[in-house]
């Protein structure tokens, strides 16, 4: 099992290639074929998964795809990450080169916060 967890995410880019290799760089994803069950993926549409998992949970879009096909992909606020040893993940992300923000207690998570090079925000939360 690898170090991070996702259960579904979604995300569009103007620039799907360096968006993949910036998931592929700092988290270690794998590009996939994406899934048939997946509902009218454009064809820019990149499946990752990340280390340890069978299955893809990340999905990027080109957005000019998105906008074009008229999908309703609504950006979300944050994106979340799960992972176990949170302190290890921190170290883990910062020593690839992201900026990752301090670890904050959530009440009933704690997390830390990063951003991708387009500025959507992910939190990396420790799982409960």
């Amino acid at each position: 099992m690898g170090l991070y967890r996702a259960d579904s995410v979604a995300l569009s880019y103007s620039n799907v290639e360096a968006a993949k290799q910036w998931w592929i760089d700092t988290f270690g994803c794998k590009v996939v074929r994406v899934p048939q069950e997946w509902d009218n993926p454009p064809p820019s549409d990149v499946a990752l998964t990340l280390p340890g998992d069978s299955e893809p949970t990340i999905l990027l879009s080109a957005q000019s795809e998105v906008e074009q096909a008229r999908f309703d992909r609504p950006s979300p606020v944050a994106t979340s990450i799960f992972c176990d040893k949170l302190k290890k993940a921190h170290e883990h992300l910062s020593s690839r080169g992201v900026l990752a923000g301090p670890i904050q207690d959530g009440g009933d998570m704690q997390f830390f916060e990063i951003r991708d090079p387009e500025g959507h925000l992910i939190e990396v939360c420790k799982e409960p």
